[in-house]
This record gives structure tokens, sequence and C-alpha cells, in this order.
């Protein structure tokens, strides 16, 4: 049987790769020059000839974020170079797409030869095989590493630890992690109790300097000296962390809750700060009046399935009449036509309400239903209202951030109108959230108005239908809202709606009675709109 010859390693031309992320830990890991000397002492006794050195400061651990690691496998794709000469597997790679690709090259005989310092290999078929064990072992450590970090973070957050720059008047505790009042507590104080009475960022600021506030940021040759400015006031001033609610990553933790937290102010305090933002902002910027348009924010575009909801506006027909449709803004959306006719989805609307039923039997199983889940129900509602809290608190932030934006710019002109536009579009969202949120919360304090009385809902169930189609558009949009979570709708028509609690938990109990599949109550619910 015929065998290759053995590839004589000496006339291959080796490329040096050396890897250091921020994500190593610097005990297990030699750095990029101690790499590069261990390598070098190894091509020298094995008469190796490296002909370039690449370097990178990258993670290895997702693929395609490594451009200098992508251009040298180019390179030897290209024939530039035969072989590599690493320090270690994991310097190498750490996930399995870029870890096939190297020995995939190895197969295609594109690339010739590994050498390693820490590792034999072996250009066979065993050699290949724990070259791909040791990728996976990479990729093992790094995964591990990661969960262990993550678990860390989320410990010490819930401790009420947290990483970043200290707050303004706070010092954390070397030993426990937790804020502590410092030498400027009192000082910061006074500044919120300054902006409680009426004080603009800027005077804010000025206090702070003009009493000698400042921060110290490293030390010796590279310390830096950070100053209170407009900026980091309007910060500081929406940070909830001086009441006690420390906010990181999406999650919160009430400090007062864990640890003896001292809080600057009370949460009223706090409230009052949001409002004088928020008014100042109004009076500076008076929003335009939205237009009223029916169904705002429920219709989806059922082709892209696009998370945001389709704009509402009027079209103008050959004849020169106007009429209210909902299009979809998604570029990448292939849409055809990009609008759809409001007539549709209020046609749809009519036959849905026409099909609900209700007998006793049903509102009898929907009463026990809903009493056994009350209190999962409460969980998942305390759920919605942190999530929403976040966006809320994200929307305020981006509304001010705008309107700081563009003090300085005329009225007249394109930055301003784009921002002014976004600004009024963001204070319709506020809207639409702070008043889910006080739904969401009066749920919470009272369980039992997740539940409607049997008679409302027959109410409802027997007039519905008539109300929505005799109904002005005010009327109809009211309704829907009431009813209706979402729609979704095709090119020609509407594909699929949700209702709203607790008529869905009630539509689900009528599917229940009708005996049949999920696609038979659908379409039985839907009538002839399905």
């Amino acid at each position: 049987m015929y065998e290759e010859p053995p590839t004589d390693l000496t006339k291959l031309r080796y490329v040096l790769y050396a890897r250091k992320s921020t994500e190593d830990e610097n005990r297990q890991v030699r750095s990029i020059n101690d790499q590069i000397k261990d390598c070098r002492n190894l091509a020298k006794n094995l008469g190796l000839k490296v002909v370039a050195e690449v370097t990178e400061q990258k993670s290895a651990k997702k693929p395609n974020h490594r451009p200098k690691f992508t251009q040298m496998l180019k390179d030897i794709s290209s024939k530039k170079y035969d072989a590599i000469l690493c320090w270690h597997p994991d310097r190498l790679c750490r996930n399995m797409l870029e870890g096939g690709q190297i020995i995939n090259m190895l197969d295609e005989n594109v690339l010739l030869d590994i050498r390693f310092h820490s590792h034999q290999f072996s250009n066979d078929a065993n050699g290949k095989m724990l070259l791909g064990m040791l990728f996976v072992f990479s990729k093992q450590y790094s995964d591990d590493l990661s969960a262990k970090v993550s678990r860390g973070v989320r410990g010490n957050f819930s401790e009420g630890k947290s990483s970043g720059s200290p707050k303004f008047g706070y010092d954390r505790n070397e030993d426990t992690g937790h804020y502590e009042p410092n030498e400027y507590f009192d000082l910061v104080k006074e500044v919120w109790d300054l902006r409680e009475a009426g004080a603009s960022y800027a005077q804010s600021a000025k206090k702070l300097v003009d009493r000698g506030y400042k921060r110290v940021v490293g030390s010796g040759k590279n310390h830096r000296i950070i100053k209170p400015t407009s900026g980091s006031m309007a910060k500081m001033f929406r940070d909830p962390f001086y009441f006690g609610i420390l906010t990181q990553a999406n999650q919160e933790v009430d400090l007062r809750e864990v640890y003896n937290f001292t809080p600057m102010i009370s949460e009223e305090s706090y409230k009052n700060v949001q409002l004088i933002s928020r008014s100042r902002t109004r009076d500076i910027y008076p929003k335009k009046r939205m237009t009223f348009y029916p169904l705002r924010g429920l219709v989806y575009c059922g082709i892209c399935n696009s998370t945001k909801y389709m704009s509402p506006g009027k079209n103008k027909s050959h004849t020169g009449t106007y009429y209210l449709t909902y299009r979809c803004n998604n570029l990448e959306c292939n849409r055809k036509p990009r609008s759809f006719r409001a007539k549709h989805v209020f046609n749809y609307l009519y036959e849905v309400l026409d099909n609900i039923e209700l007998t006793d039997k049903t509102y009898e199983r929907y009463s026990r239903r809903l009493g056994s889940m009350t209190d999962a129900k409460i969980i998942e509602i305390k759920q919605d209202i942190r999530s929403k809290n976040v966006i809320l608190t994200n929307i305020k932030s981006e509304i001010e951030s705008r309107s700081l934006g563009i003090i300085d710019y005329d009225k007249d002109s394109t930055i301003f109108k784009t921002n002014d536009s976004k600004i009024t579009q963001l204070t319709f969202e506020q809207r639409e959230i702070e008043r889910d949120l006080t739904r969401l919360k009066n749920q919470v304090k009272n369980p039992q108005s997740i539940k409607v009385s049997k008679s409302e809902f027959l109410n409802l169930v027997k007039t519905a239908s008539d109300k929505m189609k005799a109904g002005s558009p005010v009327e109809k949009d009211a309704l829907a809202q009431i009813l209706f979570l979402n729609l979704r709708v095709g090119n020609e028509k509407v594909l699929s709606h949700i209702w709203k609690e607790p008529f869905d938990e009630l539509v689900k109990i009528i599917d229940s009675n009708s005996g049949g599949d999920e696609r038979t109550r659908t379409s039985k619910l839907l009538g002839t709109c399905s």
C-alpha cells in the first residue's frame, strides 16, 4: 500500500500566531511576548522557518470576531503560508466553527502542519482527532468560565454589589463591596434638594465644583480627576440608586432590603425630581398633538413579523378620497403593497365578535380555573411590571437626551425636526406604557380585578359586535384596546389575533368546550375570516 512520504517541516513556511484577550486569567495564560519567545525557541530547536508573526488581543470564544486570525487563514489558503506555529491549542481556537475550519484545512492539505509549544501534533487521523478534542476542551473551559463569571456577577448583584464607577457621595467598602456614604454625602444631598427646588443641571454641577467635589480615578501618573458636569448631573438625577434601588443590565435590587444601606433621598423626592425634568422638557419643547388613528399600536405585520407595530395613516385613492391604512416600515419586509386597508381589519373584528358565544357552564369553568391560577398570574404580572419599568426608564432617558441635544439648533433645521418627531413618537409610547403600568399595578393590588364578572362579560359579549360596527372611530378603538392585545395582517387579510386578559382565558375555555383540535377551534372562533 502506498504511503505519503513524511513532510519535511524545515521546508514549510510557518506563521506564528499569539493571542491573549482581556477575558483570560493572567496566571493561567502567558503574555503575548512570552508566547512568542517560547514559540521562537521551539522553532529554533526544530529548525522551523517562521516567515511572519500575527498577534491579536481578541476573544476566541465566538467565531468571526478575530480579523487577524481570519486573514491568516485566508493567507494560508492563498499559499502565502504553509503551517501554523502556536503556543497552545486554546490560543488558536475556542469555538467549534473555527476549530472545524482548521481541521478541514488539514484534511484538504491546505494547511500542512501545526506546531504547539505545549502539545505534540501529528498530521494524521489520530492527531486530528486529538486536536479536535483539545478544541472541545478549550470551548468547554471557556463556556464554564463564562458561566461562573455570570453566576458570580448575579450573586454579587443580589447582595447589593455592582461594577462601574462609584456613585456621587458614596464609596464601595473594599471588604463587603457595599456602598457607604463618603465625605461628600451631605454636599450631594444638598444638590438633590436644589434640583427638587428647580435648579438646573448646570447649577447643580457648579455647586459641587465650587465646593471642591472631585473624584480621582486611577493612581500615580495615570490618575485622572473627574469633575461633575451637566451631563453627569442628568444621569445622577435619573438614577433610583439614591433612594435605594440599584440597577444594572436590566436587573434591580432594593439595597434597603439587602443591608443597612443609607439612602440619600426619599422615594418621594426622587419622583418629584423626575417630574421636574419632564416638565422642563415639555416647557422648552412643546410636543405636537398627535393625530388620532384608531387601533394605533394594535396592528402588526404578519409578513415580516416585526416587533414594531404598523404605522397608521391616510392614503389617497384614485377618486381623490382618503382612507385609513396601516403601513409596515420594516425596510426588509417584502409586503406588497406596503399598506393594509383598515376596513379589512374592522371587518375581521366584526366577524370574530359575531362568533363568540358564552354559556353558564363556560363561565363557571372559567371562574374556577382563574381562581386557581391567581397566584401564578400575580407573579407574571409583577414580572411584566418590572419589564415595562425598564422600558419606560429607557424611553424617558432617550426623550431627555434628545431634548437636551437639540437645544442649540434652530427649529427649522433638519436635526431639530428629526429629533422633535422622534420625541413625539417616544412621548406617545411613554404614555402607552404608563397606562399599561397603572392597569397592571391595580391588578396586583386587587387580584380579583383580573377576573371579570359574569354579568359584565355577558353584557360585553352581547353588545361588542354591535358597538364595534356602529361606534365612532374613538369608540371602535376603545373597545378594541379593551379586548385585543394585537392583530397580525398578511398581504390581503388578517392572519391572527391575540385576546387580552381576562378574555384570553375565557376564550380558551370556549375553545376547549368545542372539543376540536387547535386548528378547528381557531377556525370556528374566526368564522369566515380565517
